[in-house]
């Protein structure tokens, strides 16, 4: 039988500057060997459950049980760092047998001077576990793609997605009671993904998964907590058949909303009809000279009627209750663009080094104009380095970039800069697009409220839907993306993907959601590491 590791009972949390809470009354338990998806749109407390859970942050109401302290977090920005190298970094979090390895190995590239001191550590090393201590890190950096040759690279010299990894695989080595993972699939490659899928299938942990990546969730987990209106709801099964039910769901919704809709509609007329009939009855009254006289059929009449109005009123506010609520989220498109035929984009021989490491070399291709193009490769191939290459904000050892015909280009990074968080939201749009603005702020559930907030102040989910509405506004008719879906929720992801879709103009994006890949890209370009 399973053992329970996490209760979550009856809990409510409301950050200060907030009117409601961000949830409350939740109530869900985590057991040894879960794999649960966490979804629920940007802003709606996902990070903040997985920060309650670790201790992080307390909540206003309920209780936390924690059965186990032995909790790996990784949050949405977390990397390996530092100067050591890839098998130093992952005993460092072992201080002891880290110490006893570093003087053995310094002893063995001096030479034994002192075969007894020697020995000693050696045994010494053998009895805490040293030598198990180093097979599992191999066993398992291997499973991350990190070859026993790797793990002398230095971590400083790795790609966003291997350091990523990284820290993932330092989580494995240490055998958790249960993994909290907030968006572990950014800046992963298909590869990375792959690893990770595997990893999580054939450990007998826990894992709460907080992941816009739908096909990493279908691969990943067997259950899905969503939160909506500020409550958590608990669908069996992976992110596919989540959403099928969600949609049955939406369709039952409408199917009862129409209903009764249709009924208040209905009754709606019949009050109407009662008081058709009471000015009627007033008016032969009177032209029958009644001068307010009401016979004692009449005022039976009367009082029937208005028996029967107020039956009418109370069951339309019953059916009022009733109606099922229906989270409005709306479309959005980008402006309309003239293409001409021909190429839009040509590289030629293009060669470019980063830190005395060759990314590509004598790498070119086309693009056509209104062709949706997928950039494709290992981490540290260099892809996010030659999306500025072509958009000149890194300049090429060799090649060239060549634009055809008038092209304004829409560029959604990996993540701004830290220094825009300073930036008030509003400043990033002219006064007289700022209406605009707010509502496709509000078509992503982006609350009007944070349009006079600083960027540092949003979730990252939210930034990043604001980054959206500038690329929209600028009206591109080239769109170069380099991961649109990191950190959106799943809906905005589908409300993108239709936007992308629909566009006319041309695209050249790197993504690692296959979805995404699929359904937009109409050709995909590889580039291999060196």
């Amino acid at each position: 039988m399973n053992k329970m590791i996490i209760n979550i009972n009856d809990v409510s949390f409301a950050y200060s500057d907030m009117k409601d809470n961000l949830f409350e009354e939740v109530e869900f338990s985590i057991y040894s060997g879960d794999r649960i998806g966490l979804l629920g749109f940007n802003g709606s407390g996902k990070s903040t459950i997985l920060d309650i859970i670790k201790g992080l942050k307390m909540p206003e109401s309920g209780e936390v049980r924690r059965l186990s302290e032995n909790i790996f977090y990784l949050k949405q920005e977390d990397y390996a760092v530092g100067e050591l190298s890839i098998l130093d970094y992952l005993m460092s979090g072992r201080p002891k047998l880290h110490n006893l390895y570093k003087e053995i190995i310094d002893i063995e590239k001096q030479g034994i001077q002192d075969p007894i001191k020697y020995a000693k550590l050696i045994g010494e090393f053998g009895e805490l576990g040293g030598y198990e201590f180093i097979h599992t890190i191999k066993k398992t950096t291997d499973k991350f793609g990190f070859p026993d040759e790797a793990l002398e690279r230095s971590v400083d010299n790795l790609s966003g997605g291997e350091r990523r990894l990284l820290k993932l695989a330092s989580g494995f080595i240490d055998n958790h009671n249960l993994f909290l993972l907030d968006e572990p699939t950014n800046y992963l490659d298909d590869e990375g993904i792959e690893f990770l899928i595997n990893a999580i299938n054939s450990s007998n942990s826990a894992f709460l998964i907080v992941c816009h990546d739908r096909w990493f969730l279908d691969g990943s987990v067997d259950k899905i907590l969503e939160i909506a209106e500020r409550k958590i709801r608990e669908y069996k099964g992976g992110f596919s058949l989540f959403f099928n039910t969600k949609q049955n769901e939406l369709k039952e919704k409408l199917r009862k909303k129409k209903k009764i809709e249709s009924e208040i509609k209905h009754l709606k007329e019949i009050e109407r009809s009662y008081k058709v009939w009471g000015k009627r009855k007033e008016k032969e009254k009177i032209g029958a000279g009644d001068k307010g006289f009401i016979s004692h059929r009449a005022a039976k009449l009367m009082k029937r009627s208005i028996q029967s109005k107020e039956r009418i009123q109370k069951r339309i506010e019953e059916l009022k209750e009733t109606k099922p609520y229906i989270e409005k989220w709306y479309e959005f498109r980008f402006e309309e663009v003239s293409i001409h035929s021909g190429s839009c984009l040509t590289v030629n021989r293009l060669e470019k080094s980063m830190s005395g490491k060759l990314l590509f070399k004598e790498f070119g291709f086309t693009v056509g104009c209104g062709e949706k193009v997928a950039i494709l490769g290992p981490n540290g191939s260099g892809k996010t380095t030659l999306l500025e290459i072509i958009q000149s904000k890194l300049t090429p050892d060799e090649g060239e970039v060549i634009w055809s015909g008038k092209t304004a280009i829409g560029y959604l990074p990996q993540k701004w800069d830290s220094v825009d968080d300073e930036k008030e939201v509003s400043k990033l749009f002219q006064k007289s697009q700022w209406q605009m603005a707010m509502t496709l702020m509000g078509c992503l559930k982006v609350k009007g409220d944070n349009f006079y907030k600083r960027l540092g102040e949003l979730s990252e989910g939210q930034k990043r839907k604001v980054k959206l509405v500038k690329l929209i506004m600028d009206e591109p008719n080239v769109l170069v993306l380099d991961e649109p879906t990191t950190h959106l929720d799943y809906m905005t992801v589908g409300i993108l993907e239709k936007a992308l879709q629909d566009f006319k103009g041309t695209i050249i994006m790197v993504t690692h959601d296959k979805f995404l890949r699929d359904r937009v890209s109409e050709r995909e370009i590889y580039i291999r590491k060196g």
